[in-house]
């Protein structure tokens, strides 16, 4: 540091491990854990698709609404009552329709994938984010 007059000017000189600051800062980076595994189930508003480990899934009108749903909101407990009033308002079915297509999505997500859509006994489903793999 050099002090002119009522001034102060700092010089930066390069320290000798200065150079490698890049190296450890990619080290780091690469032994640091990964986040966690992104979701396999995926579901595209806009095109109204839904892909499940790679796999584009074809649903109908009201599975692919319902699975939105759920992913919408995961670990979130939704009542058959709340279910019925938010996708197919105005219906006279029983609550028993969503269990049926809970069902039916249940199958065509797979064996591997099912549970991601949990019952949560005297109330109603939740999603429940799978893990890749």
């Amino acid at each position: 540091m050099r002090q002119t007059s009522s001034e102060v000017h700092l010089v930066f000189a390069p320290s000798p491990e200065q150079g490698a600051i890049p190296e450890r800062a990619a080290a780091m980076a690469a032994a640091a854990p990964p986040g966690p595994p992104a979701d396999p189930v995926r579901v595209d508003l806009d095109a109204r698709t839904v892909h499940v480990a790679g796999r584009q899934l074809e649903l109908p009108k009201l599975e692919f609404d319902l699975l939105a749903y759920f992913i919408s909101r995961p670990l979130h407990v939704h009542a058959r009552p709340q279910l019925i009033a938010a996708l197919w308002p105005g219906s006279t079915g029983s609550e028993r329709t969503v269990d049926v297509h809970v069902a039916r999505l249940r199958r065509r997500l797979g064996p591997q994938y099912r549970k991601v859509i949990a019952t949560v006994v005297g109330v109603g489903y939740k999603y429940v984010p799978a893990l890749a793999g």
